[in-house]
């Protein structure tokens, strides 16, 4: 796929999310006025329909309040802040709107009809400036992380004065974990997806592994840190396209130690309320510090800080989260970071296993140097140094074996000490059959083996056939 085509590939990406979006809330905008006033005619009641009507209007209020957060998102990704932020309002205004006092919705579905119709609609109604800043961002989800940054985030962690392993799923040429872990007693390891790339992290990083982290097979729960900024890509799957940065984060948290530290760099919009689910579910001290300068204005970035703990719920905690990313212009900057505010464990046992997707030369000649296979090779044998005695006597034929297979050569100590050196000959015979009644004599040539002993014994050479 050309580059081209993986940039229209993201546009249409987030176009189709920012349209899924639109027909959600035109479908329940329509619905409204229905549900209100079924919910209307059996208020008080007593009856079941009353207790009906209210659930499913609670349902669509629920479902339009849970997609505002990722459509505002979307926008922010599309680059259009002007309609981001009347979303942001329009949102403010959904939650508080008095949907069970409120008779008539007339004016509520005015509101999101207006905003709707803002919203892209077709190809031809798309900003080409917003367009061609969304695909210029789109480099093949490359971006790899400024190296003052690295050092602001790595002055937030406390490592360690014992080993750890730190690993980076999508190295890319190693830099940025090569930063990171400069000055620690640290283990480096990484997966990078492009040849040219993981080559030159080969020359920064102990063990790169190549091909797709999806397929590579690494060890569970034996790493202390964890370094994350995936692609920012949307790729291919079998329920629909699926956000890159969501995959890489949901795969490499099992790779963490309880109680290691990920950080986790991606733009702000990306953080959609799944992902907050994700981060909410399996990590605790969260912050969250968008970068400064250029780098910001550039990619929108955020780096995600937390510390690993066992799976739970965390509905709650996820949904503020969510709320917190509305709204980048409130994020504090990485300046604001405090320093030390994590200490990083010690590595508790080693990375038994860590092998990349594709084949990699160097990777197999370094487990070769570690496994010392090939020395033992060619290391001698006990067997051939140490006495060899049959347990019981060989007979005539055993004894053509042992000497056919060479095992019997070389000198012989005894009261006469002597030279001896076996080999098969192969030998031919004629035989020639009697005589049929039609007057026809049968010949056979019959191919045999016979062993012969060369003996050289102080008194000459002799042959033992």
């Amino acid at each position: 796929m050309t580059a081209s085509n993986e940039q229209q590939q993201q546009t249409a990406f987030c176009l189709k999310e920012i349209k899924n979006s639109k027909a959600l809330i035109i479908t329940l905008a329509a619905g409204f006025p229905k549900l209100r006033a079924a919910y209307g005619k059996y208020k008080g009641t007593g009856l079941k329909r009353e207790y009906d009507s209210l659930v499913d209007l609670q349902k669509a209020v629920k479902r339009l309040l849970e997609e505002f957060p990722a459509l505002i998102l979307q926008l922010d990704e599309y680059g259009d802040s002007e309609l981001s932020k009347t979303a942001e309002r329009l949102y403010g205004v959904l939650k508080k709107y008095n949907y069970l006092g409120t008779p008539d919705y007339s004016k509520l579905c005015m509101a999101l009809e207006s905003f709707t119709n803002r919203l892209p609609a077709a190809d031809h109604n798309i900003n080409t400036a917003k367009l061609a800043r969304l695909m210029n961002r789109a480099r093949m989800g490359y971006f790899p992380t400024d190296l003052s940054h690295v050092e602001m985030l790595k002055d937030a962690i406390v490592f360690p004065e014992e080993s750890v392993n730190l690993i980076d799923p999508c190295c890319g040429e190693g830099l940025a974990l090569q930063a990171f872990a400069k000055g620690a007693n640290a283990k480096t390891y990484g997966i990078e997806i492009d040849e040219v790339r993981g080559e030159e992290a080969q020359k920064r990083i102990l063990r790169v592994g190549y091909g797709s982290f999806f397929h590579s097979r690494i060890s569970l729960h034996s790493f202390q840190g964890l370094w994350l900024n995936p692609p920012y890509l949307s790729v291919p799957s079998e329920h629909g396209n699926k956000r890159l940065e969501k995959a890489f984060l949901a795969d490499s948290l099992r790779l963490l130690q309880i109680g290691g530290i990920m950080v986790y760099i991606v733009p702000y919009y990306r953080v959609t309320p799944d992902v907050c689910r994700v981060l909410c579910e399996n990590f605790t001290d969260l912050r969250v510090h968008k970068f400064i300068g250029k780098e910001y204005e550039r990619f929108k970035q955020v780096a995600v800080i937390g510390r690993r703990i066992e799976r739970c719920e965390a509905e709650k905690q996820a949904k503020k989260l969510s709320e917190y990313m509305l709204g980048a212009d409130k994020l504090p900057l990485i300046t604001d970071l405090p320093k030390e505010c994590y200490e990083m464990p010690a590595a508790t046992k080693t990375v038994e296993l860590f092998k990349g997707a594709v084949f990699n030369v160097n990777e197999l000649a370094d487990q070769l140097k570690k496994s010392h296979s090939t020395l033992r090779l060619f290391e001698e044998r006990t067997l051939e140094t140490r006495e060899r005695r049959p347990l019981l006597p060989l007979n005539l034929s055993q004894v053509g074996l042992v000497g056919a297979s060479g095992m019997m050569n070389g000198l012989i100590e005894c009261e006469v000490p002597h030279i001896i050196k076996g080999r098969i000959v192969k030998e031919k015979k004629t035989k020639i059959g009697i005589e049929d009644e039609k007057g026809k004599t049968a010949v056979r040539e019959i191919t045999s083996n016979r062993l012969i002993f060369n003996v050289l014994t102080p008194t000459g050479l002799k042959s033992l056939g």
